[in-house]
């Protein structure tokens, strides 16, 4: 099985189980949210609906990505994973400006009465729920995640986050029913859902940007290039090569790797044989890196074609 088919088998797996968990939390979260009127709960479980809606197509963007198509994709199809990551943050962001604006809304009008204890225990139960889909699935991906996988964990994160934030609400709001300041409680509510959201809004705003940067096939993180490095070193130091000129792009689950060698004219390099048996070697090394790759090797003479763009 090639780099390829493990690394989107193991994304499409998360995206299918992630289906799983979140109808389950989805009605929980509606069930809870409209017994409790908890508008930061009902938030929760409309947020994993959104999800579930994303997920899908994140389902149908892999099954587009996997299937080869040479003739019309020459160079893949992965710039279409930060594309559709992109177009989920920018709903997920519609879905949160929509929430602050409601709750704001909310608090115009003086604010409203919620089940405090009954908001607790189901942040206590979600928190923990969320968290165990979350360990989950980073164990079972071993950080090996495209674009779209990294939006269902950060859901799931999200998710956690709102929880968490209703456990430290309601915890606030019901202190405050048992003191002169009970007629503030009201308040807790809506203001807790907009904290929560510009929190994730911030983060969905910092993902976009990663996204742009991969569809301008930018430089992949310092632990993806110090792990290239490290091959290279070790390949180079047994043909006794020096360092390239090395241009690193990372799109989706696809690495871009273009290494440009000056070579000396009669070496044991100036040999296609040569060449070819030390872009052979280099590939297997690479296998150690769990992406799909594109490489380009080049042999010259002349350092200003290695240095072109």
């Amino acid at each position: 099985m090639s780099s390829k088919s493990k690394f989107y088998i193991i994304n499409r797996k998360i995206l299918i189980r992630s289906v799983f968990f979140t109808i389950i939390y989805t009605v929980i979260a509606l069930s809870v949210g409209f017994f409790t009127s908890s508008q930061v709960i009902i938030f929760d479980g409309i947020f994993n609906l959104v999800g579930l809606a994303l997920t899908y197509l994140s389902i149908f963007a892999m099954n587009f990505i996997k299937k080869r198509d040479a003739l019309n994709y020459p160079h893949g199809k992965e710039t279409f994973e930060p594309f559709i990551a992109i177009t989920q943050y920018f709903i997920i962001l519609y879905v949160c400006i929509a929430t602050i604006v409601s709750s704001f809304r909310v608090i115009l009008d003086g604010g409203h009465v919620v089940n405090t204890t009954y908001g607790i225990l189901y942040g206590i139960l979600t928190s923990a729920y969320s968290i165990g889909v979350y360990v989950y699935f980073k164990i079972l991906t071993k950080n090996q995640l495209t674009s779209i996988g990294q939006v269902e964990l950060d859901q799931w994160k999200f998710g956690n986050w709102v929880s968490i934030g209703i456990v430290v609400g309601f915890g606030i709001s019901w202190i405050m029913e048992q003191t002169v300041l009970a007629e503030y409680s009201q308040y807790t509510d809506p203001a807790l859902t907009i904290i929560i959201t510009l929190l994730f809004g911030k983060t969905a705003i910092s993902a976009i940007k990663g996204c742009v940067r991969e569809l301008l096939m930018a430089k992949p993180s310092e632990e993806i290039v110090d792990s290239i490095n490290q091959i290279l070193e070790a390949v180079n130091n047994s043909y006794e090569l020096s360092n390239p000129v090395l241009r690193l792009g990372k799109v989706g689950g696809k690495l871009i790797l273009e290494l440009s060698y000056v070579i000396i004219k009669d070496s044991k390099m100036d040999s296609i044989e040569m060449q070819d048996r030390f872009r052979k070697e280099l590939n297997k090394k690479l296998d150690e890196i769990p992406y799909e790759r594109w490489i380009n090797v080049t042999f010259t003479g002349d350092m200003k074609w290695a240095e072109i763009y």
